[in-house]
């Protein structure tokens, strides 16, 4: 009988991807029998599916980190797999190696990079053997042949430059709310954290940078006629781009398109550039397409102004410079003057993306798992329980965390949307992506 891996997915938007194709790779290729959950089922998967491992995206929270001894006394392999691996700053690195729940149990902890194994070893005490270094899973659907799951190059594209604007300013909506929602969001850091503790300053800086954009955005559109998408980062509010989109006159909105739904997998590969907003992990992705970037600049704040990075784009401060240097970009697409410093940045930060590692990530699963004993599963009534519950809500179609009448509540026009809704996986996501990834691997044409 074929063994058991649940991978917990934290966000579909931002994990499924990578984790769909990990979850692949371990049935097809090591014939493991693998279920992808939201991350809110993590104590319900003990008693519904008696895995045999267990894939977190994080273990820095006390009752995940707690949990995982309880797991490691059973008999079950942890794993960790970030869906954020770049911490360029100290501080967020040690948080994310544990710095604070050391005590949590880990059989494999697959790293982005060089700098998060060594901070795992000094802080958590991590063996060398316990930690892979394995690159960025999803960053894989930039090459063949996932990278047919989105994009299809014999379709018919326009003549005109196409350019993709991508904002990240998720702190600014906080500008905007009640205090309290600022206090709850950063809990978990502004007292740990020496660089958070003073955060109303995040807010603020991130509110000011995303005013400034729209200056750089309406130059764009009323001194060019290229073709724009507009994607938002998925944690943002959205409401200031709908309102701003409302407001440009037919013509405007023939050539621009907001992309609120859209991962950024199905937008980057069409466009003829890619314009971020100071430090944006989307800038990274597009050098590994070939594409040409600009990183609009703001504050040169520390927390989003990174000065590797910057090397590594063409950077505009100026609204009124802007139409300028997008025109000299798209003459001179390129960029060979910053193509060492990109090949050494993603070398140092992402191990060198080559398409492989949600397969790197499934071979030493599926090696942990030839070599483990059968699990002692110790299950208890409350286990149970919550199997049910987690069995019957995916017989129904809905996400574990799912909560209906926050969603009806949601759906009243003075009511923001309850955003944790949106990030839920649900059985049909699962299936959709499953359906995606065996027909790109099968050579089927997207139609």
């Amino acid at each position: 009988m074929a063994k058991t891996v649940v991978i917990l997915v934290d966000n579909k938007k931002r994990d499924l991807p990578g984790a769909a194709l990990v979850a692949h790779h371990l049935e097809t290729r090591f014939h493991l029998k693998c279920v992808l959950q939201p991350l809110e089922s993590w104590r319900s998967c003990l008693a519904a599916f008696k895995p045999n491992y267990i894939l977190f995206n994080h273990l820095t929270a006390s009752h995940l980190a707690y949990f995982s001894i309880r797991l490691r006394d059973m008999g079950i392999l942890v794993g960790v797999l970030p869906n954020e691996g770049i911490n360029y700053n100290q501080d967020d690195l040690e948080f994310n190696a544990g710095r604070y729940h050391s005590y949590a149990h880990i059989d494999q902890f697959f790293c982005w990079n060089e700098f998060h194994k060594k901070a795992l070893m000094t802080i958590m005490n991590l063996n060398e053997e316990n930690i892979f270094i394995v690159g960025v899973p999803r960053f894989d659907y930039y090459f063949e042949p996932w990278i047919n799951i989105f994009f299809n190059p014999q379709r018919v594209v326009s003549r005109k430059p196409h350019l993709l604007i991508c904002t990240n300013f998720v702190f600014a909506q906080y500008k905007d709310l009640p205090k309290i929602d600022a206090d709850r969001h950063f809990s978990p850091w502004k007292d740990r954290l020496p660089s958070y503790s003073n955060y109303w300053e995040f807010i603020e800086v991130n509110a000011r940078s995303r005013a400034r954009f729209f200056d750089f955005l309406n130059t764009l559109i009323t001194r060019t006629d290229y073709s724009l998408d507009l994607k938002p980062h998925p944690s943002e509010d959205h409401e200031p781009y709908k309102k701003w989109f409302k407001g440009l006159s037919p013509a405007h909105k023939e050539r621009i398109s907001l992309r609120l739904r859209e991962t950024i997998f199905e937008l980057l590969p069409a466009c003829h550039l890619e314009i971020s907003c100071e430090r944006c992990t989307t800038a990274l992705e597009s050098w590994i397409l070939g594409k040409p970037t600009i990183e609009l600049v703001f504050d040169r704040h520390p927390l989003f102004f990174d000065e590797a990075t910057s090397r590594c784009n063409r950077l505009c401060d100026d609204p009124e410079k802007l139409p300028d240097l997008v025109g000299e970009i798209l003459a001179h697409p390129r960029q060979e003057d910053l193509r060492e410093n990109r090949q050494l940045h993603l070398a140092t930060w992402c191990t060198s993306p080559a398409g492989d590692s949600s397969l790197k990530v499934a071979r030493c699963i599926a090696e942990a798992l030839e070599k483990q004993p059968d699990p002692g599963f110790n299950l208890n009534l409350e286990d149970r329980r919550r199997a049910l519950k987690l069995k019957v809500k995916n017989f129904l179609g809905l996400a574990y965390g799912s909560n209906p009448w926050k969603v009806l509540w949601s759906l009243m026009p003075w009511v923001k949307p309850y955003f944790l809704e949106s990030k839920y996986i649900t059985p049909s996501d699962v299936i959709r992506w499953q359906d995606k990834i065996r027909q790109a691997e099968s050579g089927i044409p997207r139609i």
